[in-house]
């Protein structure tokens, strides 16, 4: 009884991980963009301004 236990503890550790995982990696890349697409808008502001 107590292997069914840890291999049902160690099989929802798994499926948490699979679902976590991702999202932590698609927050990151949507942070990411995020950051990045304000640095593009300052240097097309920057670019109007001395052209």
């Amino acid at each position: 009884m107590k292997a069914l236990k840890t291999v049902a503890v160690a099989l929802g550790i798994t499926l948490a991980a699979l679902i976590v995982i991702p999202l932590i990696v698609l927050a990151g890349l949507f942070v990411w963009l995020k950051v990045t697409e304000e640095q593009e808008e300052d240097l097309l502001e920057l670019d109007r301004d001395g052209a």
